[in-house]
């Protein structure tokens, strides 16, 4: 898997400065050669890639950790994020899709992978609408309300209705929740839009 990925981001052009099978052998590969992104599958053969998060956030906030896994349950999703890991991404996916997912946490952008759901997800009682669904997408791209604004081709505060809108409906109190809960309640918030 690991030889596989790295095929497939360098003849995208991703240079890789370094592969690890272990936790403690990428946090020393991070330490050595800082990298844009950190490529990082949940299960290692010595910790938890859970660990290896906090540690790098903790130690080495300007990397951004993209984690690759075949875990899609939400539940997996919000420690992650709360810890500030900007991509959660399916081992089944693409290698288009895992390229421009490395690609948006190099620069800057959060990428939380289609069809992460809980099993026990509830509905929404007020549906988004399919413009609120949009502007959703486009917060989990990391778009700001100007960009999304510029995006779609309305004002400022036509997106801040909608954002607004968007985490009244979800009962959440910020974008990073707004998302999470959104993944929680089986809405493919990043798609090929997203990245």
């Amino acid at each position: 898997m690991r030889e596989g990925t790295q095929l497939i981001l360098e003849a995208a052009g991703i240079e890789v400065v370094a592969t690890a099978g272990t936790g403690a052998e990428a946090l020393r590969m991070v330490a050595r050669h800082q990298p844009d992104v950190l490529l990082l599958d949940l299960q290692l053969p010595d910790t938890s890639g859970v660990e290896v998060a906090q540690a790098v956030r903790r130690d080495r906030p300007e990397v951004g950790v993209l984690i690759l896994t075949g875990h899609a349950e939400a539940g997996y999703i919000r420690p992650l994020l709360q810890i500030g890991v900007r991509g959660y991404m399916h081992k089944m996916a693409s290698g288009v899709e895992i390229v421009a997912a490395v690609r948006a946490v190099a620069a800057g952008r959060m990428i939380v992978m289609s069809g992460a759901v809980s099993a026990s997800s509830p509905s929404l009682s007020t549906p988004l609408t399919a413009r609120e669904l949009q502007v959703l997408r486009l917060m989990a791209a990391g778009l700001r309300n100007a960009d999304i604004a510029r995006e779609l081709c309305v004002s400022v505060k036509t997106v801040e209705h909608h954002v607004t809108n968007v985490l009244v409906k979800l009962r959440a109190q910020s974008r990073t929740q707004a998302i999470v809960k959104a993944q929680q309640h089986g809405l493919a918030v990043v798609g090929s839009q997203g990245v």
